[in-house]
């Protein structure tokens, strides 16, 4: 018997997912990830916010690897750089460390989102097959994609969410 599940009944729906304005800034977005943890415990850990402009159009994706990105983005391109030259990790370590507990990083949660944020790569569609949601999100290199319905954005399928629904497959009896 053919699979018949849709991105429809695995995908995180819009109003359960953290999502914010594009003005917001990455201190902004930090608590919203942070008050959706606790708020969804249990149920899911946020590891990314969708960014939505003024008519609730959607912008991208803010991930958790971008928040960090925006809050050291000076140290993090000189550690690359001087790793490369050097080899010398502990001492890039040593710089990180120092820097992230700085006033820099203080700083630095006070940029707009909209600055580091990642682009959209790919959505997939209310109805669309399990598969294609799959394909894409291996094809794209994402974790997660906007679902979409009459070109809005409805909710999220996570690779996650899909991983645990081939298991549920592959291990059973």
């Amino acid at each position: 018997m053919p699979y018949r599940k849709k991105v429809a009944d695995l995908m995180i729906p819009l109003e359960n997912y953290p999502h914010i304005p594009y003005w917001y800034t990455l201190r902004q977005a930090m608590a919203i990830v942070r008050e959706a943890a606790i708020k969804f415990e249990g149920a899911f850990e946020p590891r990314s916010v969708l960014v939505f402009d003024e008519k609730y159009h959607l912008l991208g994706i803010l991930t958790l690897k971008d928040i960090i990105r925006g809050l050291t983005p000076n140290l993090l391109q000189g550690a690359v750089g001087k790793l490369q030259a050097a080899f010398d990790l502990d001492s890039v370590i040593s710089d990180l460390e120092g820097d992230l507990s700085g006033p820099k990083v203080k700083e630095a949660s006070e940029t707009a989102v909209s600055e580091v944020m990642s682009p959209i790569k790919a959505s997939v569609d209310v109805g669309d097959s399990l598969a294609k949601a799959i394909f894409l999100m291996v094809k794209e290199e994402v974790s997660r994609m906007p679902v979409m319905a009459e070109q809005k954005v409805v909710g999220i399928i996570r690779l996650s969410d899909l991983f645990q629904e081939v298991s549920d497959f592959v291990l059973r009896d």
